[in-house]
């Protein structure tokens, strides 16, 4: 069922009351110095003072100890907030334990028996785009704040937060409106209009394409860069994998094609993930198996950021036909081989390694850092494909006014392009929809 919604933001003039009220541990899972239990929802209050001995003050950090089963279970620190100044728009709570699981579970256990739902994963999210506190665009963007993985990418998912994408796509969808007002005047009372209608959609079309290009380096930023190891069989690149994760990811022996399909594994550098992809020798092969680790290979090639080629230096074989951005010779404890450009490592005694952790650190931040945080950004697939929806239909408008079609045909395309725009902020949305977007939540956020 689709669901029309709208205010200035994006959000909120139908909206769907929520009656219950929710809990669940909003902290990381694991030890650790604070665990923090979250309620939200009309009873949120009441439920929580049921285990707390405190007169609660909006808003104020109080001191009280938390009972259950007629037994002190913590001393806490509990804050109480009243809708609508909250993140979700309800009455919330938030109480901090000392960070043990077995606490944490068992205030939950405690809350959801006095009456509270244990809640799904991102309910806090979604009830704050129900209530008007977010757009769609906002709420995916806390996802990836929470999971970006370099400092250019929190900048950019903060500022999508802050609204920097909605309000573009606020202003493209007024201009949209315009032109689509000024042809139904034109629809409504022909005889005041003697001029051709000029449906001036380029500027906004270039604007949005603009946005458009900014989703392979905004998700780089976010999700991290990813390497390939590329390279014919036996060149030692799982032992290079190894060599730079620091410990055994990939089965290595002398046997030429042991690695049928690709291994990854991932490392920090400088605060940025870095995914680096172990992929099976590429050669000619009439064997099925390994013919489909060589397809894999070189298409793990074409999705990577960076590509590392690495050359055995006991061979004199060629590299293979694939572009590189690192050109390595392994084996340089056995024997030397020299090339242009190429780094000589061994995988086995660890000389060069770091060095080739070096370079890749290098190229991996100027890959993340090749965009302008200024900028409008999309952060999402969702995203992507209803904007690119809605260019789509403004060339397809374009095209019928080119082709002397009458301009009601023409609106026909500026309106789904409106719809389009409607559903990226969450001014018309499904149920499917947002349960696809907040099953991505942790469940306390």
């Amino acid at each position: 069922m689709a669901i029309a919604v709208g205010m200035g933001t994006g959000v909120g003039d139908w909206l769907p009351m929520v009656s219950d009220t929710i809990v669940a541990i909003s902290t990381s899972i694991g030890r650790a110095a604070i665990g923090v239990v979250r309620l939200s929802g009309p009873n949120s209050w009441n439920y929580a003072l049921k285990h707390l001995k405190i007169l609660p003050k909006e808003r104020v950090a109080a001191y009280s100890k938390f009972t259950f089963e007629e037994k002190i279970l913590d001393d806490v620190i509990a804050i109480f907030y009243k809708s609508p100044n909250t993140y979700t728009g309800e009455d919330m709570v938030e109480i901090s334990f000392h960070g043990n699981p077995l606490v944490l579970s068992k205030a939950v256990r405690a809350l959801t028996e006095s009456g509270a739902r244990l809640a799904e994963r991102g309910e806090f999210t979604k009830r704050a785009f129900l209530n008007g506190k977010m757009d769609l665009i906002a709420a995916e963007a806390v996802e990836k704040l929470i999971d970006s993985t370099s400092d250019i990418g929190v900048e950019i998912a903060r500022k999508t937060m802050s609204g920097a994408l909605s309000k573009a796509i606020v202003r493209e969808r007024m201009n949209l409106l315009n032109t689509s007002a000024q042809i139904e005047a034109r629809i409504d009372y022909p005889d005041e209009f003697e001029d051709e209608f000029d449906l001036n959609i380029s500027p906004v079309i270039e604007r949005m394409e603009r946005i458009l290009s900014t989703y392979d380096p905004a998700m780089t930023a976010i999700e991290g860069v990813k390497v390939v190891l590329l390279g014919a069989p036996n060149v030692g690149k799982s032992s290079i994998l190894n060599a730079l994760v620091g410990k055994e990811r990939a089965i290595v022996t002398a046997i030429p094609g042991t690695t049928r399909d690709t291994v990854e594994a991932e490392i920090s550098v400088n605060g940025l993930k870095v995914k680096i992809v172990d992929t099976a020798g590429i050669r000619k092969t009439s064997d099925e198996v390994e013919k489909a680790g060589v397809a894999r290979a070189i298409m793990a090639a074409k999705e990577a950021h960076i590509k590392v080629h690495i050359l055995d230096a006991t061979s004199e074989e060629k590299p293979i036909e694939l572009p590189a951005d690192i050109m390595v010779v392994n084996k340089s404890d056995l024997a030397k081989r020299q090339m242009k450009d190429a780094l000589n490592v061994s995988a086995k005694t660890g000389y060069g390694i770091e060095e080739l952790r070096e370079r890749i650190s290098n190229l991996a931040k100027r890959v993340a850092e090749d965009v302008d945080s200024n900028e409008a950004f999309i952060i999402s697939e969702r995203q992507y494909q209803l904007l690119h929806k809605c260019v789509l239909e403004l060339k397809e408008s374009k095209r019928a006014q080119k082709m002397g079609y009458p301009v009601d045909v023409v609106d026909i395309n500026i309106r789904n392009a409106i719809e389009e725009l409607d559903s990226l902020v969450g001014r018309k949305y499904s149920e499917d929809i947002l349960d696809v977007i907040f099953s991505k939540f942790c469940v306390g956020k």
